[in-house]
């Protein structure tokens, strides 16, 4: 399920929902679910959303530090002239 808004959210009968939409190919919002989230969870959901969040934010800048080694192992250990101009 693609998340790009949370259209609205409510707490009843110790369940919290939020409906959620995603842009279609005309630019228009459109429902694509509903999460449902026990209300005693909600603490812990949200915590283990951001951990994950905060761990792939952490690969990938990993993954951009790593390619940017391989870059310049390939060039003999000089920046490119496209990394010096991204600099200034």
């Amino acid at each position: 399920m693609l998340i790009e808004k949370i259209n609205s959210a409510s707490f009843a009968n110790g369940i919290l929902r939020l409906q959620v939409a995603t842009t279609n190919g005309r630019g228009d919002w459109v429902e694509t679910g509903t999460l449902e989230i026990p209300g005693g969870l909600v603490a812990t959901v949200i915590n283990q959303m951001s951990t994950a969040a905060s761990d792939i934010s952490d690969q990938l800048a990993t993954n951009e530090s790593s390619n940017e080694l391989s870059k310049e192992d390939k060039n003999g250990g000089k920046k490119s002239k496209k990394s010096s101009k991204d600099k200034k």
